[in-house]
């Protein structure tokens, strides 16, 4: 560490092969050039490692910065942050931005939510400078229970393809992959809906194009490949840069995992989401776009065929509106930008 920089604690699930997530730090953490992060582990035997390697040394000279990611409202990541402001971030306040609340109406496999936990993230709240959110969703569940938000979209909407694309006819993306558990707990009801989609468009001049964004959800891309019967291309994706590739010349995607959402609409690519746990419908209301959210215990070939239809007939002017909400969310993250490096800029002065 360079002892001549104001430090930042990064919390964020990164370097773990989810592009979602080294996406934020990826978008974030160049636009912050005076500060060094730490990445801090969240396995218990790295993060004791951590700090038997020096991790009290000079805490009270660091603050924490959250960078995205569901993490309010569960309780793995509050005792994480507690334990981070104890031994390794002691300076105030601390910043996040843009961050996603787990919404207590989900009870997954491991939510991490019940038991009223949202309301014990009150005071933790409270040590940072400002709260700003993913979507409006997360901001109604924070004021509910006393703690005011502002929305500023995922701050993996920096991220802006490096040339534009001119887009294909007929050319349907589709993403397949969940985290820990979705609504209906039954994927199978995905893939053949999928499934489905694929059968129908392909037989009316359609190709299909699945992008997997993590390895371990391939599996679900020749399934629903299997089971349609059809040809189709497989693409991997796992950064950015590859992902806006495969996904910028597509008519319309229809995707599961959050950010394959995310890194679309920075695109300004029509999509429809597969919503498998609350947080997709709530970025896709950040942009305008809820209508196109499809929650995964309700989903059929039918309606997604519909969406897709519908998104295809004004895919000029869908691209268009997502793009100028895109922008305005862009103008938010980097204010916040601004401000966090105004903050830490000044408390290094100041030391």
């Amino acid at each position: 560490m360079n002892d001549a920089r104001s430090r930042l604690v990064y919390v964020g699930w990164t370097g773990h092969g989810n592009l979602g997530d080294d996406a934020i730090a990826d978008a974030l953490l160049p636009h912050l050039p005076t500060v060094e992060p730490w990445h801090v582990p969240h396995d218990p035997k790295a993060f004791a490692r951590r700090v038997l390697a020096g991790g009290f040394r000079r805490a009270g000279d660091r603050a924490v910065l959250v960078g995205g990611g569901t993490v309010v409202g569960r309780r793995n990541w509050r005792l994480l942050l507690e334990t981070t402001g104890l031994l390794l971030a002691r300076r105030r306040p601390w910043h996040l931005i843009g961050i996603g609340v787990e919404d207590p109406a989900f009870q997954g496999k491991n939510s991490f939510s019940a038991g009223d936990e949202l309301t014990r993230w009150r005071d933790l709240c409270g040590r940072f400078d400002r709260v700003t959110v993913r979507g409006p969703r997360s901001a109604a569940l924070l004021d509910a229970v006393g703690v005011r938000a502002e929305v500023v979209g995922d701050p993996a909407l920096l991220h802006e393809p490096a040339t534009p694309v001119v887009p294909q006819d007929k050319l349907l993306a589709v993403n397949l992959g969940f985290g820990d558990d979705l609504w209906g707990h039954d994927h199978e009801r995905v893939v053949d809906a999928v499934a489905g989609l694929a059968r129908g468009v392909v037989a009316d001049g359609w190709s299909v194009r699945f992008l997997v964004i993590n390895p371990k959800d391939r599996q679900f891309a020749e399934e629903a490949l299997r089971r349609a019967a059809v040809a189709g291309e497989i693409r991997l994706a796992t950064t950015v840069p590859d992902y806006f590739a495969a996904v910028g010349d597509c008519t319309v995607l229809v995707a599961e995992r959050l950010h394959a959402l995310v890194l679309a609409a920075a695109a300004g690519v029509p999509m429809c989401g597969l919503e498998y746990q609350p947080k997709c419908a709530d970025f896709l209301a950040s942009v305008g776009s809820a209508e196109w959210s499809v929650r995964t215990d309700r989903v059929t070939p039918e309606i997604l065929r519909e969406h897709v239809d519908t998104l295809a007939r004004q895919r000029a002017t869908e691209s268009a509106r997502l793009l100028g909400e895109v922008d305005a969310l862009r103008t938010r993250l980097r204010d916040e930008l601004a401000r966090i490096r105004s903050g830490a800029e000044t408390a290094e002065s100041v030391r």
